[in-house]
């Protein structure tokens, strides 16, 4: 009796199997001369290509098949699956595929599809690099990355920009350099420093701070007296990252300023900084100012995390109705409730379709789920299709900035865009999780907290 119960579910197994390797026969298509059926548990090795981004994942055997998903064995024995949905082409291979090498950070490991999309990336910039000869800002972007990545090319391409006799180009081949985690002369930055046109000076005078260029100190400090914000701003930053806390006065002086430039630099410049001397300084000014300086001064305690700093900013979010869109967004990130649900009925709210209000809901998609809330992001591929170039950029450059590798699955499609501008921030933002220090390096390279 046994025998035959055995007998009969052995039949319902292979019956099984057979069905769904008929159905799914039909919805995969195969290439290489074999059939699901031979392929499945033989030696044979297969590479995987996905519908969405054209990635690859090579050296698969096939283990299991199923209605909707097939299940294959990676040459480190681990189960990889995929829906059929997924799978535009099984190619069978004659031989085994070299795996491309993907650079990750302490601490970061992927799940499979995740380390497909992160391939793709690196592939589809390469791309990039090479058909941008028009575009040397991007060209340059892509061969910082590139250069981590182990390309030579990118490697001669920056060093000849470097070596070129024009300093606006050897200014953007040193940002290119400082980014990838390489020297910039010192030779040149004096030169950037001293230089009469003002864009060479203040890149230089960015550059000089974050690379701790401290001969530069005594031309810096002629800058930060400079009535421009152009100017002072970028002097400041830089002077707080060499660690000159002896800009302090001039920096709660600029923190008052109705120069957006000269009182965001304060800001960023008084936390960089930081010390309890800094802190009791500016709580002291804040009974003192309104508006947008008042704004700023409590910015500065709440980063400085002082123990009273949420609970001042909590109080001009209730006071100031103008400012409340721009404090939800601080507060949303530190679970805030009432801050968080600003955001998400300003999500739910029917606006015009301008770049300005994507972007915005963009940001409050971000500030929400970097508060603890992941049911919001499928409203990013929402402002992915519905939005222009320049939102899907910006979405791209605030999935970059969390580097969070839960974010991946939302780039795909962008990684493929025929804008290269916005495939290229989507490259970026998928890499950028293999690489953290490379995004520490860029968010203080646009003095960004």
């Amino acid at each position: 009796m046994k025998q035959k119960r055995s007998i009969k579910m052995m039949l319902v197994f292979v019956f099984s199997i057979s069905f769904c390797l008929s159905i799914i026969a039909d919805d995969v298509k195969i290439s290489g001369g074999k059939s699901l059926n031979e392929l499945l548990n033989s030696d044979d090795l297969v590479t995987v290509i996905l519908k969405d981004s054209g990635a690859k994942d090579v050296n698969l055997q096939l283990k299991e098949v199923y209605p909707q998903y097939l299940v294959f064995e990676s040459e480190k024995e681990d189960r990889v699956t995929y829906r059929l949905d997924q799978i535009s082409e099984i190619v069978v291979q004659t031989d085994k595929k070299p795996k491309p090498a993907i650079q990750l950070g302490p601490g970061v490991s992927l799940r499979s599809e995740d380390r497909l999309t992160v391939e793709r990336a690196w592939s589809r910039m390469d791309e990039i690099f090479k058909s941008s000869e028009s575009n040397q800002d991007l060209k340059v972007e892509c061969a910082t990355l590139l250069v981590l990545h182990g390309s030579q090319e990118a490697t001669d391409y920056l060093q000849k920009l470097l070596d070129a006799n024009e300093i606006t180009t050897q200014l953007v081949a040193a940002r290119g350099m400082f980014l990838s985690g390489n020297q910039i002369p010192s030779a040149l930055l004096r030169s950037g420093l001293e230089h009469g046109n003002r864009n060479v000076r203040i890149q230089a005078t960015i550059l000089s701070g974050l690379v701790g260029y401290r001969d530069g100190i005594p031309l810096l400090m002629n800058m930060l007296q400079d009535r421009s914000g152009e100017i002072s701003g970028p002097a400041a930053r830089a002077l707080a990252f060499l660690g000159a806390r002896e800009i302090v006065p001039k920096l709660l002086e600029m923190l008052t300023s109705s120069n957006e430039e000269k009182s965001e630099s304060a800001v960023f410049s008084l936390v960089l900084l930081g010390g309890d001397d800094i802190r009791e300084q500016v709580k002291q000014l804040i009974p003192q100012l309104d508006g947008m300086a008042k704004y700023r001064a409590v910015k500065t305690i709440f980063y400085l995390k002082d123990p009273d700093g949420k609970t001042l900013l909590t109080q001009l979010y209730e006071e100031q109705i103008t400012l409340r869109p721009e404090i939800a967004l601080i507060l949303a990130k530190s679970q805030d409730w009432n801050a968080q649900q600003f955001l998400r009925n300003r999500l739910t709210r029917r606006e015009n379709p301008t770049d300005a209000n994507f972007i915005y809901r963009a940001k409050a998609i971000t500030a929400l789920y970097q508060g603890g809330d992941p049911t919001v992001l499928p409203q990013y591929q929402e402002l992915m299709r519905e939005g222009s170039a320049n939102v899907r950029k910006e979405i791209c450059k605030l999935i970059f900035k969390v580097g969070d590798k839960n974010l991946l699955k939302i780039l795909p499609s962008s990684i493929e865009n025929r804008e290269m501008e916005v495939a290229f921030e989507a490259c970026r933002a998928a890499v950028g999780v293999t690489l953290p220090e490379y995004r520490e390096r860029y968010i203080k390279l646009e003095g960004e907290m």
